[in-house]
Formats: structure tokens, sequence, C-alpha cells
């Protein structure tokens, strides 16, 4: 049997899954409503925004359940992950002589992004809450 911490650890995945089907749901209902598809390959700052919203309103909810320590777990996999992104896209450039992959916008030297910051964040949280679980 699980114990109450592996439960809820649990439930916060279950909860940071559920919140990405859930942005899922609010794009064909905006279909349903609207009978217009969002402009599928254009950035989009509001979309942008949308699709972190449920994940940040599930990590608070993560936030208020463990403590400051799920907050730790966030920014250092947020900063690690970055890094790690434009190390691996500049040693990839300085190899090949071709960039991985290429951001148009809020681009930090060409290969990693400030708007993939909150995601790398919310992927090491996601993480470390499967590693807790097990």
């Amino acid at each position: 049997a699980l114990s109450n911490n592996a439960l809820e650890r649990f439930k916060y995945l279950a909860m940071i899954l559920g919140s990405f089907f859930v942005e899922i749901a609010v794009k064909h209902v905006h279909f349903l409503l609207t009978r217009t598809h969002y402009k599928e390959h254009h950035f989009i700052i509001g979309r942008y925004i949308l699709s972190l919203l449920f994940p940040s309103i599930v990590f608070f909810i993560i936030y208020l359940g463990i403590g400051s320590s799920i907050l730790r777990v966030f920014v250092t996999a947020a900063v690690l992950g970055v890094f790690f992104e434009w190390l691996v896209g500049w040693w990839f450039y300085q190899i090949m002589g071709t960039r991985l992959w290429t951001y148009h916008r809020y681009a930090i030297t060409k290969y990693t992004s400030l708007l993939s910051i909150p995601l790398w964040g919310l992927a090491g949280v996601f993480l470390f809450l499967i590693v807790k679980l097990f």
C-alpha cells in the first residue's frame, strides 16, 4: 500500500498531467464556440500564458501542500535546464555548424529562450514528484 505522502505526490502528478488536458479542452471549446482554430504555428503571447496558467495553478497548490522545498526544486530545475539547453545547443553548433533548434522570441544567445525557463522549472517539479513517489 502507498503511504499518505506517496498518495499525495501521486495526486500532484495527476493534477499536473490533468492541467495539460484542461488546456487541450479549452482549445477545443474555443473551436466549438467560434468555429475558428488558433493559429497553430504562430507565436501568440496570450496562448503562451494560457499554456502556463493551469500548470502554474497546480504548482501553487503543490507549494501549499509541500512548502518552500518545491520552490527550490522549481528554481534549480529552471536554471539548470536552461543552462544545459544552451550548452547542448552551443556545443552542437560548434561541432556540426548548424543549430539543433532555433528560437525566434526572447532568445538567449540563439541557443535557448526566456520562454523555456518556466517549462524547465515545471519539468523539474514533475520529475521531483516522480522520484519521491518511488
